[in-house]
C-alpha cells in the first residue's frame, strides 16, 4: 500500500502538465490515483493534528478548572 501510494504520487508530480501527452491516455489514470493517496495522506495528517491540539486544550482547560479554580466536582 505505501509503495503504490509512494509511486503514484510521485507520478502525479511528474506527470503533472498533461497526461495524455505523456502516457498516452492509457496510464493516464495513475497519477489520478496518486492525487487521491496524497488527499488522504495529507487529510490524515491534518486530522491528526487537529485532535492533538484539541487534546492540549482539553488539558488547559481542566487545569483552570481543577486546579487553577477550584472546582474539584468535575473530577
Amino acid at each position: 500500500m505505501f509503495v503504490v501510494g509512494f509511486v503514484t504520487g510521485l507520478t502525479y508530480f511528474i506527470f503533472s502538465t498533461r497526461y495524455t501527452r505523456y502516457l498516452n491516455g492509457k496510464l493516464s489514470v495513475v497519477p489520478r490515483i496518486g492525487r487521491c493517496f496524497l488527499m488522504i495522506a495529507f487529510g490524515a495528517s491534518f486530522g491528526n493534528a487537529s485532535m492533538g491540539f484539541l487534546s492540549m486544550l482539553i488539558g488547559r482547560v481542566l487545569f483552570l478548572v481543577r486546579d487553577w479554580l477550584g472546582l474539584s466536582s468535575l473530577r
